[in-house]
């Protein structure tokens, strides 16, 4: 090596080391900064003063869910450059810990919703977060409600409300469920695309738009089966806690064109004639109604009258528990499942079957709660993460599964070795099957005269190739792994749930089952939420009420990673305001394609074979 070589390294070395050295100390910075601030946390109990109003804000922004979701800081830029990413999200344990917080606080007498900027979020955590909202209200207290319009999820709060308020503008959206998907097989074959599929079951409709039109009979036979089941528990919920009729907002629904018509157009007067809403009313005036009942706050942060911040409260009363030694771990499972390793909002198999590990092996921990809110995703990463939780089922650790807003293919996979699967009646669950998915584009090529061409020594040496295609060697090879990979998967349900392996095939081929038909069909053992697994976990255990403390073993965050994400998000916007395409119509085509191609860059299974319930995701309003 040349002198000039070395005096090029090494200046290279040096720049490098330089760099890593700043990023090092920056990071130190960051987590002392962080580090002061959660202490600071633990003793600010005492800055949080509940208004004299007894009155609680809650405007929650964005989609209730299990975990806050992380994201790379190029997807966060290029998200927020879209107009979409992440944005907001509210903890849906924060939520619950907070209603029944205020349930018990003499000092809390009423609740104030706004639900303008509320995401919506999965059925399961819907029905949670009203039950809650009734205790509060059974407690003798009082929810005020107010909405420019209300969404489907929006209303289904806003019923369970002791006054429900309406903008004389605005509406109230509840025209039950509906799945409708974007088919590509035409555009395809103009493009001389080949879509290469390998799956099993009847039902297992996740690659459907690449190989059809329209929506198969039997997908459209289980998504009336599952939905109905859903519809049917929104319209009970609602019209008890709103003393409506039996089949009111079905009528309301179907008939929603003549009533309209019949109201002269106005939306919200059909609304409160239906008996959805107590009054409709423009925002001063509203705002007049709360300062006169409540006090007027002219402060720069107020809303006009006296009040707190519902999230502030329950910081403010967030308990840590240090005593006692014996615990209950929580593991929560949210997002797709990848091979490797995952941030938050996704499973990664490498990551989660170390948390896994790291609770098997704590001597103190008597028993694994694995909360799952999952569609699947990476069978190979599932298999990884069901290994490890049977392992601590073998060496004596109690595992129960929750089953949150979705907990479907690979979801249910993960579940298997638990002692208890516990689920609510609208969870999403079941689609047992698996699947391969290669999009080749050798024709599409060879249009413009491209070709791929060489040797192999064996049949099956020349391996699938998106410029070569698939030959009929690994046409065979794919199809029998993916059968394989099926029988496996019944295999493992069959063990655990004490089946046959055709009791199991009877209720898998891909379907998908509500929390309640999958426990009618003895893929469940409870009904219930999250309080009641832990309970049962407790109980497996051998546990008395204030014998155990519950934690929660997650990966930290790489600070530095956090500043970076923060940052692409805010520079894109500090660039691009709420994003190139603004708000509306285009940029919810622009986020809905984002998705679409997150999911797909999700698919890194080594083997190349799926348990993911792709439909699922429809499920959340």
């Amino acid at each position: 090596m040349s002198s000039d070589e070395n005096i090029v390294a090494r200046i290279w070395r040096y720049i490098g080391a330089f760099q890593h050295g700043i990023l090092r100390l920056f990071g130190i910075f960051l987590i002392l900064f962080l580090l002061i601030a959660f202490i600071g946390s633990l003793f600010s109990n005492d800055d949080f003063d509940m208004a004299d109003s007894g009155v609680l804000i809650f405007a929650p922004e964005g989609p209730i869910v299990e975990e806050p979701t992380t994201i790379s800081p190029n997807d966060a830029f290029t998200a927020s450059l879209l107009g979409g990413g992440p944005g907001s999200e509210v903890l849906l344990s924060d939520v619950v810990e907070g209603l029944r917080h205020a349930t018990e606080d003499d000092d809390v007498t009423t609740i104030v919703m706004n639900l303008e900027r509320f995401g919506g979020g999965y059925p399961a955590a819907l029905h949670q977060v009203a039950h809650e909202m009734d205790a509060f209200r059974e407690a003798g207290k009082e929810i005020i409600v107010y909405g420019d319009n209300y969404s489907m999820s929006g209303y289904f709060l806003a019923a369970h409300a002791s006054q429900v308020y309406l903008h004389d503008m605005g509406g109230a959206s509840v025209n039950g469920y509906a799945v409708y998907r974007t088919f590509f097989r035409s555009l395809l074959e103009r493009l001389h695309v080949t879509v290469n599929v390998y799956r099993v079951g009847t039902f297992k409709s996740a690659l459907e738009p690449y190989l059809g039109d329209g929506m198969s009979e039997p997908a459209a036979e289980a998504n009336r089966y599952v939905f109905g089941d859903i519809w049917n528990a929104y319209q009970d919920s609602v019209e008890a806690a709103r003393g409506l009729s039996d089949g009111a907002l079905q009528d309301y629904a179907d008939q929603f064109p003549e009533l309209l018509v019949a109201n002269g157009g106005d939306t919200a007067a059909v609304a409160q004639n239906q008996g959805l809403v107590d009054e409709v009313i423009g925002r001063g005036a509203y705002r007049d109604l709360l300062e006169e009942r409540f006090g007027r706050d002219d402060g720069e942060d107020s809303l006009g009258f006296v009040a707190s911040d519902f999230f502030d409260y329950v910081e403010a009363n967030r308990e840590f528990d240090l005593l006692p030694s014996d615990k209950i771990v929580v593991i929560k499972a949210v997002g797709g499942i990848v091979d490797g390793n995952g941030d938050g909002g996704v499973i990664g198999g490498d990551q989660h079957a170390e948390l896994i590990r790291r609770a098997r092996l704590d001597d103190d921990v008597r028993a694994i709660v694995l909360r799952i809110d999952s569609g699947g995703g990476s069978a190979f990463a599932s298999e990884l993460i069901r290994e490890e939780l049977e392992m601590a089922r073998l060496e004596g650790k109690i595992v129960i599964a929750s089953m949150g807003g979705v907990a479907a293919s690979g979801g249910y996979w993960i579940a298997t070795p638990a002692h208890e699967i516990w689920a609510e009646p609208t969870t999403i669950t079941g689609s047992i099957g698996i699947f391969g998915f290669i999009p080749t584009f050798e024709d599409s090529l060879a249009e413009i005269g491209v070709y791929e061409d060489g040797i192999a020594l064996t049949e099956t040496a020349r391996q699938p190739s998106p410029t070569g295609g698939v030959t009929d060697e690994w046409d065979i090879i794919l199809q029998s792994s993916i059968e394989n990979g099926y029988e496996r998967f019944l295999s493992i349900v069959a063990e655990s749930r004490n089946m046959t392996r055709d009791q199991v095939d009877a209720v898998a081929q891909g379907r998908i089952w509500t929390g309640q038909q999958a426990y009618d069909r003895g893929l469940v053992d409870q009904i219930g939420g999250y309080d009641e697994a832990i309970a049962a976990a407790a109980a497996r255990a051998g546990l008395e009420e204030g014998d155990y403390r519950v934690i929660e073993f997650r990966d930290e965050v790489d600070p530095f990673h956090q500043f970076l994400e923060m940052f692409g998000s805010s520079a894109s916007t500090a660039l691009f305001g709420e994003g190139l395409l603004g708000t509306g119509l285009l940029a919810d085509m622009a986020s809905d394609v984002q998705d679409e191609i997150e999911t797909i860059n999700m698919m890194n299974d080594p083997n190349g074979v799926y348990a993911t319930c792709f439909e699922c995701s429809a499920y959340r309003q």
